[in-house]
């Protein structure tokens, strides 16, 4: 088997360039960041067609011409609009349990993981020129199929997630019922002498000797609050 020749070599051996334009095309797709065989059609100084078959042949894949070739239009049908417009391809037929795409390069490893799903098939490419496949997506997948398919899309019912219910409070019973008065009361009794103590002997000890009822009024607030917290907590 033959080794397989640089796109480079296989332009300057059928003569479609000469070294000094390979030179200044090699310059340019350099500059704008493309690859060689972009550059020389951009460049035009060889006929699309040719310059096409020499990448197919440095890839190894063969080149397609759709005067040629007859499209499959069942496995046409079988790619969404969009997709075949986003990746750039044409599905032409199924060929020894491959799905045979028109392209202009070679496919993504990701993209070509997508399309065997799709397909339900694996892909294989064949090479052909950037204007026939234009001509060629514009006739099988006309921008109105692909908007279509869009509109229907954005038609498709979204699930609704569930409101999920409260689950029911259960009642308490009597020995939770006074557990709670117990423990609500023991909140308030402490909270009320804790508050008197304080008061008394370490924050307002002049202040209280002659404010007895306000201090007591203080106390019975703090101790209400307290208690009134624990009873809500534990009625959870």
């Amino acid at each position: 088997m033959s080794e397989r020749r640089k796109f480079e070599t296989i332009l300057l051996k059928n003569q479609l360039v000469s070294e000094e334009q390979l030179k200044q095309i090699a310059s340019y797709a350099g500059a704008v960041g493309i690859d060689m065989c972009e550059a020389v059609l951009q460049k035009k100084v060889a006929p699309p067609d040719a310059v096409m078959m020499a990448y197919a042949e440095s890839l190894g894949l063969p080149f397609i011409c759709f005067d040629d070739v007859s499209v499959d239009e069942g496995v046409v049908a079988r790619v969404d609009p969009m997709t075949a417009r986003q990746y750039s391809f044409v599905p032409l037929s199924i060929d020894q349990g491959h799905v045979l795409l028109a392209t202009t390069k070679p496919v993504l490893p990701d993209i070509a993981d997508e399309l065997r799903i799709i397909f339900n098939l694996p892909v294989r490419c064949a090479i052909c020129t950037p204007a026939e496949l234009s001509a060629a997506i514009v006739k099988y997948f006309p921008r109105d199929a692909a908007r279509v398919a869009k509109i229907e899309r954005s038609k498709e019912p979204v699930p609704i997630a569930k409101e999920e219910k409260p689950k029911p409070v259960e009642p308490m019973n009597e020995t939770e019922k006074k557990d709670r008065f117990l423990k609500t009361f023991m909140t308030f009794n402490f909270t009320f002498a804790f508050f008197y103590f304080a008061s008394s002997y370490v924050f307002f000890p002049r202040w209280i000797e002659n404010s007895i009822p306000m201090l007591l009024l203080l106390c019975f607030i703090a101790g209400g609050i307290a208690a009134g917290i624990t009873w809500r907590t534990l009625s959870r």
